[in-house]
């Protein structure tokens, strides 16, 4: 087996959760709005934590991203993530709307 993808997971909520417990990726961080829940999950997880998503897109040591956020922000962390030539997972939808979905794959 190759090595692991180092990821970085965006968004906290219970399907965040799921998938920071889950993933057969290297965890390297994980960021949250709410940043009692980014805390205990970093901590719990024994990886780096932020409560900014910037910070995980900034980190170099991060290949990828999960993004696990509310759906209108999926489109715009897309485009921020493969901006700066990250690997992204997104859960679905995109966005509620069709031309920031089109954006969003374009980007990618």
């Amino acid at each position: 087996m190759g090595r692991r993808v180092r990821l970085g997971l965006i968004g906290l909520g219970r399907m965040g959760r799921f998938h920071a417990e889950n993933l057969a990726v290297e965890l390297a961080c994980v960021a949250d709005a709410d940043e009692a829940v980014a805390r205990e999950s970093g901590e719990r997880l024994g990886v780096d934590w932020s409560t900014a998503y910037e910070d995980v897109l900034d980190d170099a040591a991060t290949e990828g991203v999960v993004i696990v956020t509310p759906t209108p922000l999926h489109a715009e962390i897309i485009e921020q993530a493969a901006a700066v030539g990250k690997h992204v997972f997104c859960e679905k939808p995109i966005s509620l709307e069709l031309e920031p979905t089109l954006t969003a794959i374009e980007a990618a």
